[in-house]
Order: C-alpha cells, then sequence, then structure tokens
C-alpha cells in the first residue's frame, strides 16, 4: 500500500479532473475572499445559514468557530423549510455552491414569505436570479469545481457576510491563517513519503475497514468533513459523532458488538479541552484499547482552535483522497448523488 501512495504518476491516472489539486488550493480559495465587498448588515438578533452537503459544512465550520465567543443565536438549517422563530430580525444566509439546489431554494422562498432579511452565497444557478432579482448581498464564488472541493471559497464568504453582520472578526482571522495552512498542507503533499506524511498514514489506517469519526463538541464540524470527504472520495461508509455524547450510546456498541466487525474508531482530539471532556475523550480511548479495537488516534495539528480545524480538515480531505488512491478509485464523480437528483426532479 505503501508502494501505490508513493507512486505519482499512477495518483494522478486515477484523477483525471484534477480533484487534487481542488483540495490543496483551500488556502487559496480562502484567500480569493480577501477585499471582496459586502454591505453593513448589522442589525439581526440571529442568524440562519441555509444549506446541504458541500455547502452546508462551512456554515458548520463557522459555528464551531464563533460559539465561544458570540451571543447571538446562529445556526445551520439542511432542511426545506426555516426553524419556527425566523422572522424579519433574522438574518438568513442562503449557501448553494451551484445555486440549484432544491432544499436551500426551499428555504430562500421561505425567507422571502416570513419577510427575513437575505444574503447569498453562490457560483451561479438560481439563486444568483433571485439575489440578483431582489437585490440582496451576494458573494458569487468562482464555479467548476465539486461543491466539497470548494470549502475555501463558501467558508471565506459566509465569514465575510457574518463579519458584516457584525459576528466578531473570523474573516479577517481566517485570512491571517492562510500562510500556516499552506505550509502544513505542503507536508501532505502526494510527493512527500509515507514515512513523514501523516495523511497517508491514517489513509492506511482506515483503509479496508469502516471509519466511525469521533471529536469533541468543539471540533465537531471536522469529523463531520472528515466523514463526507470519506463517502464521497473514497466511496466508502464511514459515520460519525460526537464525545461525550458517543459515550452514552454507542460506546456500549463498541464494547459489546465491535469486536471482530469491520468497524474501526476514529478519534480526533484538537489542542484545547474543557477538563471534563479531556477525561472523558481519554477514558474512551483506554476503553476501546482494552477491547482491542484499534482506534485510530489523531492529535488535529495547530495549537488553537482556528488551526485546529482548518489544518484538521485539510489532514481529513488528503487523507480521504489518499484512500481513494487505495482503493483504486477515481476521487472525484459522485454518481449516486447526481442519480438522486436527477430522480426527485422527475
Amino acid at each position: 500500500m505503501a508502494e501505490r501512495l508513493d507512486d505519482i504518476k499512477g495518483m494522478r491516472s486515477l484523477d483525471p479532473s484534477g480533484l487534487l489539486d481542488q483540495l490543496n488550493a483551500f488556502p487559496d480559495q480562502l484567500e480569493w475572499s480577501r477585499g471582496k465587498a459586502m454591505p453593513d448588515l448589522s442589525g439581526a438578533s440571529k442568524v440562519v445559514i441555509c444549506g446541504i452537503g458541500g455547502s452546508a459544512i462551512a456554515g458548520d465550520v463557522l459555528i464551531d468557530l464563533l460559539s465561544p465567543s458570540i451571543s447571538m443565536p446562529l445556526l445551520v438549517s439542511r432542511d426545506v423549510v426555516l426553524p419556527g422563530f425566523a422572522d424579519q430580525d433574522t438574518l438568513v444566509i442562503v449557501a448553494s455552491y451551484s445555486g440549484n439546489t432544491a432544499e436551500s431554494l426551499d428555504q430562500y422562498h421561505d425567507a422571502m414569505r416570513r419577510g427575513c432579511r437575505v444574503a447569498a452565497v453562490t457560483s451561479g444557478g438560481k439563486l444568483e436570479e433571485l439575489a440578483i432579482k431582489n437585490s440582496q448581498p451576494m458573494v458569487k464564488v468562482p464555479g467548476g469545481n465539486q461543491p466539497r472541493a470548494s470549502l475555501g471559497y463558501l467558508l471565506g464568504s459566509l465569514a465575510l457576510v457574518l463579519q458584516r453582520a457584525g459576528l466578531g472578526k473570523l474573516h479577517d482571522e481566517l485570512l491571517a491563517s492562510v500562510p500556516s495552512l499552506r505550509s502544513f498542507l505542503d507536508t501532505l503533499a502526494p510527493d512527500v513519503p509515507s514515512t513523514r506524511n501523516q495523511a497517508k498514514r491514517i489513509a492506511k489506517a482506515m483503509s479496508g475497514r469502516v471509519p466511525a469519526i469521533y471529536a469533541p463538541r468543539s471540533v465537531r464540524s471536522v469529523a463531520l468533513r472528515w466523514q463526507g470527504q470519506v463517502n464521497e472520495n473514497a466511496k466508502m461508509v464511514a459515520f460519525s459523532g460526537e464525545i461525550p455524547e458517543m459515550d452514552h450510546n454507542q460506546l456500549v456498541g463498541w464494547l459489546e458488538g465491535g469486536t471482530g466487525c469491520m468497524c474501526r474508531p476514529v478519534l480526533l482530539m484538537p489542542s484545547e479541552m474543557r477538563p471534563t471532556v479531556r477525561r472523558m475523550a481519554e477514558v474512551t480511548l483506554q476503553m476501546l484499547n482494552e477491547r482491542g479495537l484499534d482506534p485510530v488516534f489523531v492529535t488535529l495539528p495547530g495549537d488553537d482552535l482556528l488551526k485546529n480545524v482548518l489544518q484538521g480538515i485539510a489532514l481529513g480531505d488528503m487523507a480521504s483522497y489518499y484512500l481513494a488512491v487505495l482503493k483504486g478509485v477515481d476521487p472525484a464523480p459522485v454518481t449516486p448523488i447526481k442519480e438522486f437528483k436527477a430522480r426527485i426532479s422527475q
């Protein structure tokens, strides 16, 4: 397996659409939002980010990063209708990379019916048309990528909208983090051998198994991102969950039913945790090891929450890509999703 991961020519042959380059462009995509115009959006009492799939994960990331410091309610809605509290004092940010996502468009129309304030982040499609027609603030990001490979565009743009709405200075902080993120990604590049490449080692540890990826609530978006990338890039079943929630249900399944199954727990740990959560994570790891379940333990790179999240996402993205290489599959196509969308449109 190590030889396959270090065969750069063979790796490129599996990836004719260049998904690897799109994943490696994560820092550049964040940088793209620098200097983009956005009017003052202050005055809302609550914010809802609407999206699904690759367009929603950016909202999850922002909530993880902003939750410790904001007093305003902020949530991600993956539904077709807004939460009942959404009203004229709510800023609704509709994020759809394609601009044609059915769920996001339904929520857009729901926001309009309720008189909410609306902003949009998209590369085009019907959402762009609606935002222009209704003179609503919009960030139009570059198109042509897979939505999941456009996280930097979506993350930077949503952070800009939130900053203009008065929710901290996270957009500025994201831009300041770009150099360290770029340097970290260099350590995960295909030309870095498996012996020194953390993403390749993690891919080998998850290969042939069903990863169940857990993280404390403070970085739950990282575990969710890892799951989605393993699902879509490596074409593998994977699940995600939170510590300590899993200690009150899934732990029983692992300890009393996990031996001999094809699943493997993966624990992602940030550099900082509250003492109670840290102790719970340590005991969880101990119990999994004692039962011979061989958990993959990953200390998220970086020395603060922002670096943990951004570099942790980059690590998972590259690990999922190397998993696809180990399987010998093209990481880019998502044929079942296309089939699903075609069927619901009939």
